[in-house]
């Protein structure tokens, strides 16, 4: 090779061997196969050009367009229905033995307040057994100067409560008429006789004859602390006497007779008072 004149000198390596200097200009050729490589890398694939060949390396150009035209697909997962209904099961089971009701801290406070009718029912029940076991407690005879005996309470009654019953003979009317008669023969007896009107028909009372019931000798007074009712049990009136008030220990209780007849009164002029 053949350099100029005034270019720069060949430089001598240890060994004396010359180096000389790159040619001016220079190009470095490579071999046949790394220019191949080279080559191929350097195209530019078009924008639409598919993917062909398989197996084949793609450009990063490539991967990004094949990455936005083909879309990824998932296949969905098959549900394990025995799974899930197991699961649930457990969690339903999980709960019921966590949760727990509001009853189970707190008493429920219930009402104690009784309807009208069941309180009338109570009370009816109450009488009729009274009636039927023949209950007299709470009084007690006693002598009264000027009036005979009479029944004074032993205890304290509210209103409304039962004292005691009227007891003696239930007849009706055309029969107590003749007693009557047979009575009025004899001043001495008393008036024993109650008059009262049931189921449209008339019956009558009568506890003249001598007994050890109580309610034949409550005393007469237009202004009593015992009103009178009717209470029916088996078919059967019954003549009972209940608290018009509150009644005290030690008090005599009685009733108005409501016979204001003339030829009563006259007879018996202590029903006037």
């Amino acid at each position: 090779m053949l350099y100029p004149k005034n270019g720069p000198k060949p430089l001598e390596a240890e060994d004396g061997e010359k180096i000389h200097g790159p040619p001016t200009p220079h190009r470095i050729k490579l071999s046949s196969e790394q220019e191949e490589t080279t080559t191929r890398s350097k195209q530019v694939i078009p924008e639409k050009k598919k993917k062909t060949t398989t197996g084949c390396a793609l450009s990063p150009v490539q991967f990004s367009e094949e990455k936005k035209q083909k879309p990824v697909t998932r296949k969905r997962r098959k549900q394990n229905t025995t799974n899930t209904t197991t699961t649930t099961t457990i969690i339903k089971k999980v709960s019921a033995d966590t949760n727990h009701k509001l009853t189970e801290y707190y008493t429920v406070r219930r009402s104690v307040r009784k309807c009208k009718t069941t309180v009338l029912e109570e009370k009816q029940r109450d009488l009729e057994s009274k009636i039927i076991s023949g209950c007299e407690d709470g009084l007690e005879v006693r002598t009264f100067a000027g009036k005979g005996r009479g029944i004074v309470t032993t205890r304290e009654f509210t209103k409304g409560e039962f004292v005691v019953e009227y007891i003696g003979d239930l007849i009706d009317q055309v029969a107590a008429k003749k007693r009557e008669n047979q009575y009025a023969q004899d001043q001495n007896t008393g008036c024993y006789m109650y008059y009262f009107q049931h189921r449209n028909q008339q019956y009558c009372v009568d506890a003249t004859a001598e007994s050890d019931k109580l309610g034949r000798l409550v005393n007469h007074s237009r202004n009593g602390n015992l009103i009178t009712r009717i209470v029916e049990v088996k078919s059967i009136p019954h003549l009972v006497l209940i608290a018009k008030d509150d009644i005290a220990q030690g008090v005599e209780v009685t009733y108005d007779y409501g016979d204001r007849s003339k030829e009563s009164i006259r007879y018996h002029p202590w029903l006037a008072l």
